[in-house]
């Protein structure tokens, strides 16, 4: 029962923390130092992902209609500029993915902790 309460203890920080805009692994790295979940590094490292997938799916259901370029009550004009907007998401992603491909394991090794 412990765990479940730690769980939702994590669940609450990234639920709040996907809104901001800072880091919300970052923040659940802080809750890790001091509610630590009894489990296997593997098993915290997917209950990651798989809590910060919830939080995605949230804000992508949230603004689905805004961000859907070929949404049917959507003007011409509004249509352009929301495939634009996707266009200018994915050439800004490239220097972070270029960076993260070249860097991984530097980045893991020195980010990824409270420090």
């Amino acid at each position: 029962m412990l765990e479940v309460i730690k769980a939702l203890i994590y669940g609450i920080v990234e639920g709040i923390t996907e809104w901001l805009p800072v880091s919300s692994t970052g923040h659940l790295i802080l809750v890790d130092e001091f509610v630590r979940l009894g489990a296997s590094h593997a098993f915290k490292e997917m209950f990651n992902v798989v809590i910060q997938l919830g939080a995605i799916l949230a804000v992508v259901v949230l603004y689905f209609q805004k961000l859907n370029p070929f949404s049917k009550k959507k003007t011409k004009e509004e249509r352009t500029q929301t495939i634009s907007l996707w266009m200018k998401v994915v050439v800004a992603c490239i220097p972070a993915g270029v960076l993260g491909i070249f860097f991984f394991y530097w980045m893991e090794a020195h980010f990824h902790n409270y420090i």
